[in-house]
Protein backbone atom coordinates (compact mmCIF):
# COMPACT_ATOMS: atom_id res chain seq x y z
CA UNK A 1 0.00 0.00 0.00
CA UNK A 2 1.05 3.51 -0.61
CA UNK A 3 1.83 6.17 1.97
CA UNK A 4 -1.02 8.20 0.75
CA UNK A 5 -3.31 5.33 1.07
CA UNK A 6 -2.46 4.43 4.24
CA UNK A 7 -2.49 8.01 5.51
CA UNK A 8 -6.42 8.22 4.38
CA UNK A 9 -7.37 4.60 5.54
CA UNK A 10 -6.56 6.03 9.31
CA UNK A 11 -8.18 9.03 8.82
CA UNK A 12 -11.36 7.35 8.11
CA UNK A 13 -10.67 4.77 10.79
CA UNK A 14 -10.16 7.56 13.13
CA UNK A 15 -13.41 9.90 12.07
CA UNK A 16 -15.60 6.57 12.68
CA UNK A 17 -14.14 6.18 16.08
CA UNK A 18 -16.23 9.33 17.28
CA UNK A 19 -18.72 8.51 19.24
CA UNK A 20 -22.38 9.22 17.64
CA UNK A 21 -25.51 8.89 19.30
CA UNK A 22 -27.50 6.21 18.86
CA UNK A 23 -31.09 5.63 18.88
CA UNK A 24 -30.93 5.25 22.74
CA UNK A 25 -28.73 7.26 23.38
CA UNK A 26 -30.24 10.99 22.45
CA UNK A 27 -27.53 13.63 21.73
CA UNK A 28 -26.70 15.60 24.61
CA UNK A 29 -28.62 18.88 25.23
CA UNK A 30 -27.67 22.45 26.60
CA UNK A 31 -28.14 22.61 30.45
CA UNK A 32 -31.67 24.43 31.18
CA UNK A 33 -32.69 25.95 34.03
CA UNK A 34 -35.97 24.99 35.80
CA UNK A 35 -38.69 27.28 34.72
CA UNK A 36 -40.13 29.81 36.87
CA UNK A 37 -43.36 28.76 38.52
CA UNK A 38 -43.80 30.90 41.24
CA UNK A 39 -42.84 34.52 42.02
CA UNK A 40 -42.77 35.45 45.86
CA UNK A 41 -42.79 39.03 46.67
CA UNK A 42 -40.70 40.26 50.31
CA UNK A 43 -40.64 42.85 52.78
CA UNK A 44 -38.15 43.49 54.76
CA UNK A 45 -39.02 46.49 58.10
CA UNK A 46 -35.48 48.81 58.68
CA UNK A 47 -35.23 49.80 62.09
CA UNK A 48 -36.36 53.73 62.03
CA UNK A 49 -33.37 56.16 62.07
CA UNK A 50 -34.87 59.76 63.17
CA UNK A 51 -31.18 61.34 63.68
CA UNK A 52 -29.96 63.60 61.02
CA UNK A 53 -26.78 65.61 60.48
CA UNK A 54 -28.35 68.63 62.68
CA UNK A 55 -28.45 72.09 61.49
CA UNK A 56 -25.89 74.35 59.40
CA UNK A 57 -24.62 74.55 55.92
CA UNK A 58 -23.00 70.92 55.79
CA UNK A 59 -26.01 69.77 57.66
CA UNK A 60 -28.61 70.56 55.24
CA UNK A 61 -26.56 69.85 52.42
CA UNK A 62 -25.88 65.85 53.77
CA UNK A 63 -29.57 65.43 55.25
CA UNK A 64 -30.75 66.34 51.79
CA UNK A 65 -28.12 64.89 50.02
CA UNK A 66 -27.40 61.47 51.88
CA UNK A 67 -31.01 60.61 53.61
CA UNK A 68 -33.07 59.71 51.11
CA UNK A 69 -31.14 56.47 51.13
CA UNK A 70 -28.63 56.30 54.26
CA UNK A 71 -29.19 56.40 57.78
CA UNK A 72 -27.09 59.22 59.28
CA UNK A 73 -25.37 56.53 61.79
CA UNK A 74 -24.76 54.87 58.44
CA UNK A 75 -22.18 57.42 57.24
CA UNK A 76 -20.74 58.48 60.48
CA UNK A 77 -19.93 54.94 61.04
CA UNK A 78 -18.03 54.47 57.88
CA UNK A 79 -14.47 53.48 57.88
CA UNK A 80 -12.22 56.50 58.03
CA UNK A 81 -11.71 57.41 54.15
CA UNK A 82 -9.52 60.17 52.38
CA UNK A 83 -10.75 62.73 50.11
CA UNK A 84 -10.21 61.07 47.12
CA UNK A 85 -12.25 58.08 48.50
CA UNK A 86 -15.09 60.93 49.62
CA UNK A 87 -15.54 62.42 46.54
CA UNK A 88 -15.39 58.39 44.07
CA UNK A 89 -18.12 57.10 46.56
CA UNK A 90 -20.16 60.34 46.13
CA UNK A 91 -20.02 59.97 42.47
CA UNK A 92 -20.94 56.57 42.49
CA UNK A 93 -23.78 57.30 44.74
CA UNK A 94 -24.86 59.90 42.17
CA UNK A 95 -23.75 58.22 39.02
CA UNK A 96 -24.40 54.73 40.06
CA UNK A 97 -27.70 54.59 42.60
CA UNK A 98 -28.76 57.86 40.97
CA UNK A 99 -28.16 59.94 44.57
CA UNK A 100 -30.74 63.35 44.43
CA UNK A 101 -28.08 66.13 44.18
CA UNK A 102 -25.95 67.68 40.62
CA UNK A 103 -22.37 66.90 39.69
CA UNK A 104 -21.52 69.98 40.89
CA UNK A 105 -22.66 69.56 44.47
CA UNK A 106 -20.16 66.88 44.47
CA UNK A 107 -16.88 68.89 45.75
CA UNK A 108 -19.23 70.58 48.49
CA UNK A 109 -20.90 66.96 49.87
CA UNK A 110 -17.14 65.79 50.04
CA UNK A 111 -16.07 68.87 52.36
CA UNK A 112 -19.18 68.26 54.03
CA UNK A 113 -18.08 64.70 54.62
CA UNK A 114 -14.92 65.48 55.38
CA UNK A 115 -16.40 67.48 58.20
CA UNK A 116 -18.39 65.40 59.62
CA UNK A 117 -17.91 61.89 58.73
CA UNK A 118 -14.84 59.83 59.72
CA UNK A 119 -11.76 61.08 57.31
CA UNK A 120 -8.49 60.18 57.21
CA UNK A 121 -7.05 64.02 56.68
Amino acid sequence: MSRVSLTVTALLLLTGCQAQPSAEQPASEPQSFAALTRIETSRIELPADEETFGQGTHADLLNRSCLACHSTSMVRYQPPLTRKQWTATVTKMRDAYGAPFEAEETEAIVDALMATAPAKK
